[in-house]
């Protein structure tokens, strides 16, 4: 279990993350949803334990930044490119804390050449990295992601430079890691989206937490769109499916 107590993030005058009180249950889905600034982001890195905090963030009781044998993966929004490494040299880090740096096992080598396959990479597995689109560079991401077995994968923004086809296999792709007993933390900008995969979610305001709860619940709450200042729009399909798009404004 994840638990946050009285969390704090202060970056020079400005408060990021607002006293929050929140628990993220294992082996889940959880999506945090809110406009830009809301502090999404903030969260994901100071779980990550990259970001000084004050108050409490703990995984399985433990405060984050006082584990050394989590095994977390990352998947940010916007990556630093190496240059001159192949995508299966990149996607191939991703077992250094599995197998140590530069010790990958057969297993471990087995393992990515099927990542690779997954995420619709085998056959750009010699190009650079450098080289990549911005949607080939994010399935490398989440490849390398997924070649570290991780126990917590966080994601920001996921799917924000793919097409429609290469969003929902990547979601499926990540899906699955539910059923290896992974704990799953996204931020996305698309609720629909966020609605289709999470079995939780978490909305955010101004480093707030506003609502947190089963997502079909919270897809129709006043909360989500009081964080949107009331500009969407929630419809349900014929199938039961909500779909939640932006009011058009009048502008005259």
């Amino acid at each position: 279990m994840i638990q946050a107590k009285d969390l704090t993030v202060r970056i020079g005058e400005r408060t990021i993350l607002n006293h929050i009180d929140l628990v993220i249950q294992p082996e889940k889905w959880t999506c945090l949803v809110g406009p830009n600034g809301a502090g999404k982001t903030t969260f994901l890195r100071a779980l990550l334990g990259v970001l000084p905090y004050s108050g409490s963030l703990t995984e399985g009781g433990v405060e984050v930044f006082h584990s050394q044998e989590r095994n977390v993966a990352f998947v940010p929004q916007q990556p630093q490119i190496p240059l001159g490494m192949s995508v299966t040299e990149y996607v191939m880090m991703g077992r250094a804390k599995k197998d140590g740096w530069g010790r990958e096992s057969i297993a471990g080598r087995r393992f990515v050449h099927k990542v690779l396959e997954q995420t619709q990479l085998y056959g750009l597995h010699n190009q650079h990295v450098s080289r990549l689109s911005g949607g080939e560079m994010q399935r490398a991401l989440i490849a390398r992601a997924l070649a570290q077995e991780p126990e917590v994968i966080l994601l920001d923004e996921p799917t924000s430079a793919l097409d429609l086809h290469h969003q929902i296999s990547t979601l499926n792709n990540i899906e699955l890691l539910k059923e290896r007993g992974v704990t799953i933390i996204s931020t996305m900008h698309d609720i629909t989206l966020a609605a289709m995969y999470a079995e939780e979610i978490v909305v955010m305001q101004d480093g707030n937490v506003l609502l947190h709860g089963p997502a079909h619940s919270v897809i129709h709450s006043s909360e989500l769109r009081e964080a949107f200042d009331n500009r969407i729009n929630v419809f349900t399909l014929d199938s039961g499916r909500p779909v939640i798009v932006a009011a058009k404004e009048n502008l005259i």
